[in-house]
């Protein structure tokens, strides 16, 4: 196998955008989004990965962009004469097909996620489950899934390609380049932030006021103090600080 090309590599311009979610459940709604290229692979996340990201676009988690070519361009349409007075799609999703679909799941109501997560006043209706009750986009208010799509817009990287083949080596490119992580990357991560995480509703700074007021009370040294502060520390996954 051979990396040298016929000719120096051809730089393409990706604009890069932020869509609403309405931009992803319209198109698809319309026809106007491909979702399945034939160089796409099918569903293949799992419930909890797409309730991850919903968690993830609350949270205002960095999304990694969703590319996308624009099929209604010229570029496209001298490559396939006759494509845009056929009507044909106007985008095609290159790279970032589970984050589309898992959006426009959700917008549907297709799932449900920990209602927990929103505010009492943005939620509508509620379902219970062996974690307590979850709500769906579709259980929250009007005002509830405003602040949804205002507040969780996607990153997009938007290309002007001129055919599918041209889609296929960038989704090549984009999927074949890292290595995915190990069972044990993830279980640490989880290990640590398990950690970290106190228990629901429980304030662990709150905590600490309390058992410094307790320490004055009883007059601890500053010795006490400084072993209260590296006892929490550790209790929440940190090293510990005193070195003796």
């Amino acid at each position: 196998m051979t990396r040298q090309t016929t000719a120096p590599i051809e730089h393409h311009s990706l604009s890069a955008t932020a869509r609403s979610p309405l931009f992803f459940t319209m198109g698809v709604d319309d026809g106007d989004l491909v979702l399945d290229p034939p160089y796409q692979r099918g569903d293949v996340w799992t419930i909890d990965q797409r309730i991850g990201l919903i968690r993830s676009f609350c949270m205002g988690v960095p999304i990694p962009a969703v590319i996308i070519n624009n099929r209604a361009s010229f570029t496209w349409e001298r490559a396939n004469p006759g494509y845009r007075d056929a009507l044909g799609p106007a985008f095609a999703v290159i790279d970032g097909k589970q984050r589309v679909t898992t959006l426009v799941m959700w917008m549907n109501g297709d799932f449900a996620v920990p209602a927990s997560w929103f505010p009492a006043e943005y939620i509508d209706s509620t379902e219970d489950t062996e974690d307590g009750p979850y709500v769906r986009y579709t259980g929250l208010t009007k005002i509830g899934q405003r602040r949804f799509e205002n507040r969780c817009m996607l990153p997009v990287a938007e290309s002007t390609l001129a055919t599918v083949q041209d889609e296929a080596q960038i989704y090549q490119l984009v999927n074949g380049a890292g290595t995915p992580q190990t069972g044990d990357d993830m279980a640490k991560a989880a290990a640590i932030a398990s950690a970290e995480l106190p228990a629901a509703g429980r304030d662990p700074f709150a905590d600490l006021h309390k058992e410094f007021e307790e320490l004055h009370r009883d007059g601890g040294s500053s010795n006490d103090v400084a072993q209260l502060l590296d006892d929490t520390l550790v209790k929440y996954g940190y090293p510990t600080v005193l070195y003796r």
